[in-house]
């Protein structure tokens, strides 16, 4: 499959090389800049050959906060080059917010810092989603003007409180970011915080952006204001306790209704308030049906998990099931949808049964699990093309490709020499096929399930699955080489370049390609899967926003309609798409 490329997120934990980097003394002309400022860092040269050492550069510059137009003190600035073997040197900046970098190899590089309480910048970016700009420095250069403007992070606080209106301690609330899995709305975690004993949180270096805040006190007895009760009119036996429901802002316990709350840089929003129902818990009685070969004093271990939108995978309970009926209960559940999972091994062989139940308030709930054997996948892998003298090692390695959470490590194998392999154990569910290594220049050319064309569609297996699991790479990639200029026909430098396929494979996220053109415009695409595309290059472009079904929709008129060939195929001048103004 089709590996993304790196991108360096918004906020990056920089390092220092130690190895490439020294402390100099420096003149006073160096620094006299600043009473208080430090030596110039100095960057380490690559190793030159030539005993004509070129003239170093040497920059120097200021970080400042954004809004305020303050220097920031004790930012870490980082100086790295944009070449084929990485240097990087850091300076700290002063009181005076300056930094300088001295004895610099002549080169292209790139120029970033972090400070406590604000937000990752990198020079000649205008917003995260822009990428970077380089900075060539000739011999002996020296350029005093960098500027560093640094947005502030926000916070976010508020109290939770229980249906009475008392405080709940340790309850969580947390910030969710949506994003797109497999063409799929999904949602992850990116801070949180839990209340102490007044109910108050605070949730700190939250990134501007758009959130859906959840509340919760999972696994936490709730009590309700009851003064007065019948002692007869008790059931006998004891009774599940009621729980806390989550919550999302502002005051619902469906996701659909929940409020987007948009946090804008170095704001302090208060009053994000909840309050927590106490849930009725329901009874979840089951059952397992083991496999026949299973030891007599085996237990079978379930796994009952939320299927809430958020808390999906986040959270599982458990239960245990033995001989002689392999029966299981839970009484500390809150009505809703839940996924069960049971795992046993018997033998070499393991046994996995899934089932999905929604739990109803009053209502017996009753569920039966069937345990089915993992199976054997043979397959075989077949290389198109000149692979050179050399062997290559070939290996194949599946990952779940639905929501059921694996236990244990997937299923993988080495092709044999004459291309056959065997993968064992495979439970039944939606798998995803990766191959490495690709062939340099190549592609995955097709996957096939028996008739079954599983490089574009999911493949399903089932303990009756017999079909064997047919791959071809081919050493003979397309290439695409281009270049990008303005509507005024100005090149354009640092923009991204992405391909799409078209047609019926457009949702087939293996087949997108993207790349970064570099300072003159020019882009190249190698290990292209031929057929029907259409290309596109933005000014800005949020990492994996194209797995959104829908991210493309308003940019088809601008796309460039192309067809990829095997082998080198004609150069094309591309126009930039400012994100900005093609929005509607």
């Amino acid at each position: 499959m089709r590996l993304w490329p790196h991108i360096r997120p918004a906020v990056l934990v920089c390092y220092i090389s130690l190895a490439m980097w020294c402390i100099l003394l420096a003149s006073p002309a160096l620094w006299a800049q600043s009473e208080s400022a430090k030596p110039p860092v100095a960057a380490a040269a690559p190793h030159n050959a030539s005993s004509e050492v070129p003239t170093p550069a040497f920059i120097s510059g200021i970080v400042l906060d954004r809004a305020t137009g303050s220097p920031l003190r004790k930012a870490q600035v980082n100086l790295s080059t944009d070449e084929t073997v990485p240097l990087d040197a850091q300076a700290i900046t002063s009181a005076d917010g300056r930094f300088a970098f001295a004895h610099i190899p002549p080169g292209k590089y790139t120029l970033h810092a972090d400070c406590e309480g604000y937000r990752h910048v990198w020079y000649g970016a205008a917003t995260p989603e822009h990428l970077p700009g380089i900075i060539t420095l000739e011999p002996g250069e020296q350029r005093h003007n960098f500027v560093l403007r640094l947005d502030a992070v926000a916070a976010i606080s508020g109290v939770v409180v229980d249906q009475d209106g008392d405080p709940v301690e340790q309850a969580s609330v947390a910030l969710w970011e949506h994003s797109f899995s497999r063409g799929k709305r999904k949602y992850s975690q990116t801070s949180g915080a839990q209340t102490n004993d007044r109910g108050e949180y605070r949730i700190t270096n939250v990134l501007p952006g758009r959130y859906i805040v959840k509340a919760t006190a999972a696994n936490r007895p709730a009590f309700r204001i009851q003064s007065e009760v019948i002692a007869t009119s008790q059931p006998p036996g004891p009774q599940p306790q009621p729980q806390y429901g989550a919550q999302f802002y502002s005051g619902t316990d469906r996701i659909t209704d929940a409020s987007v709350l948009t946090v804008a840089s170095g704001k302090e929003i208060e009053g994000i308030n909840f309050r927590l129902p106490a849930n009725s818990a329901v009874l979840l009685r089951g059952s397992v049906i083991p496999p026949p070969d299973l030891p007599a004093d085996f237990q079978i271990q379930v796994s009952i998990i939320p299927q809430d939108a958020l808390t999906q995978n986040q959270i599982t309970y458990g239960a245990s099931a033995g001989p002689p009926n392999y029966t299981f209960e839970n009484g500390g559940l809150i009505p809703g949808d839940y996924l069960l999972v049971a795992n046993v091994s018997a033998g070499d062989r393991p046994y996995r049964g899934v089932a999905r139940v929604h739990l109803n308030a009053g209502a017996d709930n009753n569920v039966t699990i069937k345990l089915d054997a993992g199976i054997d996948l043979y397959g075989t892998l077949k290389v198109e093309g000149d692979t050179g003298a050399s062997a290559t090692k070939y290996q194949i390695q599946l990952s779940p490709g639905d929501e059921i959470p694996l236990f244990g490590s997937p299923a993988a194998a080495l092709a044999k020499p004459d291309g056959t392999f065997v993968l064992k154990n495979v439970v039944a569910g939606i798998w995803d096929i990766g191959v490495t290594p690709i062939p340099h220049g190549g592609y995955l050319k097709s996957m096939r399930l028996g008739d079954q064309d599983v490089l574009t569609e999911e493949m399903a297996i089932t303990p009756e699955t017999t079909a064997a699991l047919q791959i071809v790479l081919s050493t003979r990639g397309g290439t695409l080489e281009g270049d990008v200029k303005t509507d005024a026909g100005v090149e354009t430098p640092r923009a991204f370049v992405l391909l799409a396929p078209d047609g019926k494979y457009s949702q087939v996220l293996s087949f997108f390609s993207v790349v970064f053109t570099d300072q003159k415009g020019h882009f190249k695409l190698v290990g292209l899967t031929p057929g029907k595309y259409k290309i596109y290059v933005f000014d800005k472009l949020e990492w994996g926003s194209w797995q959104d079904p829908e991210f493309l929709k308003p940019y088809q008129t601008l796309g460039q309609a192309l067809e990829i060939d095997e082998g080198a195929n004609p150069s094309k001048q591309l126009n930039l798409i400012s994100v900005a103004r093609s929005q509607p």
